[in-house]
């Protein structure tokens, strides 16, 4: 089985312990959880290079957090999804980039089409 690297930034100590137990106690869906502090995008952004992880989960309250700018660096990565955490209203923003052949028009109906349950 393929191991999913889900690389954990930045986030209160406290949720990270809650998110690392819920993922250690579902081992059977293959997790590997790298955690990491940085102070800087540019941090960040070696770290992912280092990593390269299937997810990245980020809380938007970092000071040097802007989820946009994430995204746009992750354009040139491989496919990626990246969860943005809010610790202060307990929500999340879940973003995937992914990549679909267009060799018919018929697929570009499905890549518009295209969701992911989060059930």
């Amino acid at each position: 089985m393929v191991r999913k690297c889900i690389l954990i930034v930045n986030i209160h100590t406290l949720l990270i312990e809650g998110v690392e137990s819920l993922l250690h106690s579902n081992e059977k869906d293959g997790f590997e959880v790298v955690t990491t502090l940085v102070d800087n995008f540019a941090d960040l952004i070696r770290e992912i290079e280092l990593v390269k992880p299937s997810v990245i989960v980020v809380d938007e309250v970092a000071s040097f957090m802007n989820p946009a700018e994430l995204i746009t660096s992750l354009l040139n990565t491989r496919c990626v999804r990246l969860i943005v955490l809010n610790s202060r209203t307990s929500k999340m923003d879940i973003y995937d980039k992914s990549e679909f052949e267009v060799s018919h028009p018929s697929h570009f109906i499905e890549a518009l089409n295209y969701s992911v349950s989060y059930s």
